[in-house]
């Protein structure tokens, strides 16, 4: 439960967020907080929203059943590193770094901050992977971004500014090589088209063109991903 609950939906803690932008209601349920999230349009009644949301009790149910695994940064867990699952591992007696050996993540020091060295450590491996691949993409597009960012998003992998920054999740850094690559070919085409139409996907299909696989990957699997940490 959450103290942040504007209503509940039988059990579910439920929090309404108007959007200016928004056209419909749009319900989404939050896995790793346990709450569903309705999304409302400008002029719409809570007590609308709320008819909405109770009449979805049982989708929030079926989302609740079928949601993957909440997995922590703790040791002895086992989490996807660049596409390959790595067992964490807690070395006490080792300085306050983080390592990669085969098939572990070796996290040193003493256990208070253990997440925060590990998430530290990922985020940083993140930012290198991440700027390598822009830096490919930028002579084949013919642009650069302003900045590129790096995030703690739980749901977009990626975005563009109007300012023309960039900002990755840092999760990217535990799926395979090759969707991290396809997430930055798709927000670097936005520097040049800031919208999902037709000329897009061309360029899109320009820089990577096995971006539909990826993609489908992101929606079938990369779910999971948001879940951890």
């Amino acid at each position: 439960m959450t103290s942040d609950a504007d209503h509940y939906v039988g059990d579910f803690p439920l929090i309404l967020k108007r959007h200016p932008r928004a056209r419909n209601l749009k319900l989404r349920y939050e896995a790793k907080s346990g709450v569903a999230l309705l999304t409302m349009p400008p002029g719409v009644s809570d007590r609308k929203a709320l008819q909405f949301a109770n009449r979805h009790h049982d989708w929030l149910l079926d989302q609740y059943d079928n949601a993957p695994e909440v997995i922590p940064l703790a040791a002895g867990e086992r989490i996807p590193y660049l596409g390959r699952s790595v067992l964490i591992t807690h070395a006490p007696g080792k300085a306050a770094t983080v390592d990669i050996q085969n098939d572990q993540i070796i996290v040193g020091g003493s256990l208070p901050g253990f997440e925060t060295r590990l998430q530290n450590w990922l985020k940083k491996q993140a930012r290198l992977a991440l700027n390598k691949a822009v830096a490919e993409f930028e002579p084949r597009l013919g642009r650069r971004p302003h900045k590129v960012m790096i995030r703690d998003t739980q749901s977009r992998w990626g975005s563009c500014s109007s300012r023309k920054t960039l900002s990755f999740s840092w999760r990217l850094i535990m799926a395979r090589p090759d969707i991290l690559r396809y997430v930055v070919a798709h927000e670097m085409a936005h520097l040049v088209e800031m919208n999902h139409g037709p000329a897009f996907w061309t360029l899109v299909e320009k820089l990577y063109p096995d971006w539909k696989t990826a993609r489908r990957w992101l929606k079938t699997d990369g779910r999971a991903l948001m879940l951890i940490g």
